[in-house]
């Protein structure tokens, strides 16, 4: 009797525990993955932005201005991509209609980074808005 009884009493910590864990493994598998963003990052986004403006300059000067203007109109546009999964909405605030939600790594060009904490895109061929803390800049 005593062997059937500690038999059951290990079977239920066992169940308990395999519960235990896949609870725990659904979890991990379903948290929201945050990116801590302090202000020295954006400081390095900043002299990335003023790095470019500082190069277009120099490839102004060329033999003919018309070839030079395409080229400049393409360098300037920045490229970027989402450090996490983020909403893309329509206008610049956590309130606006979200458009789509995009996985990490998704690329996009980059109209403007804005003051306020957005960055303006180009997302399916019209200008949409990223919180600027969840996109990282490529120039790719």
């Amino acid at each position: 009797m005593k062997k059937t009884t500690i038999n059951t009493i290990l079977l239920c910590i066992i169940t308990i525990m395999s519960i235990s864990i896949c609870f725990l493994i659904f979890c991990i598998v379903t948290r929201p993955r945050y990116v801590i963003v302090n202000e020295p990052e954006t400081a390095v986004i900043t002299e990335v932005v003023s790095i470019m403006e500082e190069t277009q300059p120099e490839e102004n000067p060329s033999p003919s201005s018309e070839a030079a203007q395409p080229e400049e109109d393409h360098t300037n546009m920045m490229h970027g991509k989402t450090s996490t999964r983020v909403n893309i909405r329509n206008a610049a605030s956590e309130d606006a209609k979200v458009l789509n939600t995009v996985d990490e790594g998704t690329t996009f060009d980059i109209v403007e980074v804005q003051d306020n904490g957005w960055t303006k895109i180009l997302y399916e061929g019209s200008e949409a808005y990223i919180s600027s803390s969840f996109v990282i800049i490529t120039n790719e």
